[in-house]
Order: C-alpha cells, then structure tokens, then sequence
C-alpha cells in the first residue's frame, strides 16, 4: 500500500508469482509488522494533525490559488499559495528522519508536485472537502521547537540579519526573529553596523522569553570559543624565529595589535623599524604584513605573542659599527651647529654628530667647514656616527709634544762657545797655557 498518497497501487498480474507456502510463510510475520507499523504511524500523524501539531505531508497539485497535499486516508488537505509567495521567506526546515527532530533547511518558495512540506491544522477535518493547512504557521512552529532545543542543548543556531535596529540586530533563525545586541554581535565594537545586514551569522541562544516568543542572541560566543581554539592549535604550533603573515587590529602610540592565524600578537614600537620609529598612520586596520615571531606566552596564558618587523632586516648599525669602528679618524663637513651639537656629513655621505662635550672647547663651527674627528660609536635609533673633534684635537696636540720631546736638547753656551774658542786657538797656532798662567774668566 502507498501510504504517501493514499491510494493503492494497481496490481500487475503478468509481474504476479506465486510463491513457496514456507517462503510465504516466513514472510508473513514481516508483513504483519510492517503493516501494524504503517497503522501505528498513520495514527500518530492523525494525532498530530487533530492536536494541530507540524506534520510533513506530500504536495500531490499546485493551483493558481492553492497547494493541495496528501493527509491519508485518501483525504486532502489544502494550503493557501500565497503563504508560499510570501516576501523573502525563512528558510523552512527541512524533514526529520524518524526519531530524529528538525534541523537544518529546505527549500523555499513556490513548492512542486512531490515535495514534501511541512503544515498544521487550521480547521477541522471535512470529509466533504479539502482541509484548511497552514504553512507558515507550521515552519514557524517547527523553528521556535528547534530554537528551544538549541537553547536546552547549546547549541549554535544560524540566522540571517535582517535589520539593523537601535541598540542591535534582528536576525531570523529559521523563521523565528531572534535579537542579537550590538555588544555581543562582534569581538569589537561593529563600526559600520549596515555591513551586517543580510549577512549569515552563527549564534548561541543565550535567553528565551517562550510566552512571548522573544530569543536573544549572542555571535560574541561563538567567536570566542572559535578564536580560543585556533588560538590554542596556533599556538601549539608556532616557533620562535619563523616568519608569520599577520594582519592589523589596532595601531597605537604603544605599537601594533596583530592578528596572526587566531591568534593575537603584539609589535613594540621600538620593533617596527630600524631607527627612528615608523608612524602608526604607516599601518592602517585591516593591512596585511609580515612579522618575525620575537617570544610567545605560557599556554593558557593571557599575554599575546611578542612580534618584530625589523628583524626581519639586518641592523644597519651592525655595518656602521664594522665600517666605523671606534678610534677610526674621518673628515667631514659641517652640516649644522646649534647649542645641541654639530651635524656633520663624512665624505662618503654617512651622517655624523658631535655633542658639544666633544667639540673642542671655545671654537665656532660654521656650516661647510672641513672638520675632522675621532669615531666614539654609532647611534643604534638615530643611525648615525658619534664623532669627537675634541679628542682629534686633543691627539694633535699629544703628537706635538712627542715630537717636541723626541728632540735633541738644545745646546747650552759653554757648549756653543768651546768649539770656537778651541778653534781660534788652533787657527792661532798658540799653545795651550801652562799649569802656572793665569786662567780665563766665562764670559757670562
């Protein structure tokens, strides 16, 4: 017997056989069964439909006014097709298996022979006519059942945004319109609240009001638990040094809030660039970069990963230091001299600063003078060559008086005088006085 319809199917005596009596036999307690079972569900469907509970029956003709469908027992029952034509319709649920209550959806629209769709009793069973059904009102029960289950259960539910309302959103789940505050429709605060509208979105039922079919709704909850797990796997598998694509969730004067595969993670200024900071306008919301992962937190742990840009780079300053190493002597020009220190420019166009406790000591420097210091170091924020001219001096003057000490010493009177008196006497051809003479007084 077709149960679906009602009406049972004609016999084909060419396709009849006979079978064994044993084989019959055997058959027959599966027949029986499955025809008690057939009675049992024909009365919980009669059941349902006089206690004016859902029922998903079989479209059988589609009129211009009307849908007719199949209520057993060669019975119809008759739906208005304007409830079908409605303007943007819910999703209808889509059939249970049995045992099982409704989930998910079906299609909407205007239904087609065969179908199956599901409807309530909106009067009383003629048998003289077709029976009034409801299909709105039977997807709309079937919603608020599921919506109930969800919130009894925990589970999600999804919904489509319709409407963006003071203080929230409407969103319709499955028929039944649900509302989703503002605070707990994002992980942050939703700026441009008409971007949600007739988007879908995953919620739990966090509140039910049944005698006034009222649902509230939180996305929030679900985004969090979703970013708790993939905080968790991305954490489980990050290594320190190994390079991540991350995206920007805020820019301060602190640094950067970084989104990196669920999980968040944090730039100090002083690790964006190499000297002088970068501008936090230089990264907008939303702009993707790469970034090198610097420490990540404990697991369970509320602290973010700590992340670097500029290491992805060398430091220059580690080929300033090679280049100029301390002691090295350099010429350059003066670029600018205020009482903060002496700008200066070396001749391979490094730049270079003197402070005024290097600069020697009384001395004006005027802008394009040739100056020539020693190297202190290099500045790691300003990049630039710390110079002494003080000390270049200073070394100028110690070789002045090496050089003067490495002298011979100067020549005393007697000395510059002997040679010449010794000299005269020989030109003289005299002798040398005697013992006895008198000797002659130094000319001072």
């Amino acid at each position: 017997m077709d149960t679906d319809n009602g009406r049972t199917p004609e016999i084909d005596d060419a396709a009849t056989t006979v079978e064994p009596v044993e084989e019959a036999l055997e058959a027959a307690p599966e027949a029986e069964e499955s025809m008690e079972s057939l009675l049992a569900q024909q009365n919980r469907f009669s059941e349902m439909l006089v206690g004016r509970k859902p029922v998903w029956v079989k479209v059988i003709q589609v009129t211009k006014d009307n849908v007719l469908v199949d209520i057993g027992e060669k019975r119809e029952g008759m739906v208005p097709l304007s409830e079908f034509n409605a303007p943007a319709p819910a999703p209808a649920p889509a059939e249970p298996k049995e045992g099982q209550a409704p989930e998910g959806a079906a299609v909407g629209g205007r239904p087609t022979v065969g179908q199956r769709i599901p409807v309530i009793l909106m009067s009383g069973i003629r048998s003289d006519g077709a029976t009034l059904l409801s299909y709105r009102k039977a997807r709309e029960s079937l919603a608020w059942e599921a919506a109930l289950k969800a919130y009894t259960e925990k589970s999600r539910v999804r919904g489509t945004v319709t409407m963006h309302v003071k203080g929230g959103f409407l969103v319709d789940v499955g028929g039944v319109r649900a509302f989703l505050p503002s605070s707990l429709a994002d992980l942050r605060p939703v700026r441009v609240p008409e971007r949600m509208v007739k988007t879908g979105v995953r919620c739990y039922i966090i509140e039910v009001n049944e005698s006034k079919k009222q649902v509230v709704l939180s996305r929030k909850a679900v985004l969090d638990e979703d970013t708790a797990k993939r905080r968790a796997k991305t954490l489980a598998e990050l290594r320190i040094g190994e390079v991540r694509i991350g995206r920007v969730i805020h820019a301060g004067a602190a640094g950067l809030l970084a989104d990196i595969g669920g999980l968040e993670g944090f730039v100090k200024t002083a690790d964006i660039s190499w000297g002088s900071p970068k501008s936090a306008s230089d990264f907008p919301r939303g702009m993707k970069l790469k970034v090198k992962i610097l420490g990540k937190p404990v697991e369970g742990s509320p602290d973010k990963v700590s992340l670097g840009i500029k290491q992805l780079t060398p430091n220059p300053a580690d080929g300033m230091r090679r280049k100029f190493p301390p002691k090295t002597v350099v010429r350059g020009k003066v670029v600018e001299s205020t009482p903060a220190g002496v700008r200066l420019r070396l001749e391979d166009g490094t730049p270079a600063f003197c402070s005024p406790a290097d600069c020697i000591e009384g001395q004006t420097y005027k802008e394009g003078e040739q100056v020539t210091g020693v190297v202190h170091g290099v500045d790691s924020t300003t990049l630039q060559v710390s110079v002494s001219l003080r000390k270049f001096d200073d070394i100028k003057e110690r070789k002045r008086m090496a050089s003067y000490l490495k002298a011979p010493p100067p020549l005393t009177l007697g000395e510059l005088l002997a040679p010449a008196s010794s000299g005269d006497e020989r030109d003289r051809g005299d002798d040398p006085p005697s013992a006895g003479s008198p000797k002659k007084q130094a000319v001072a």
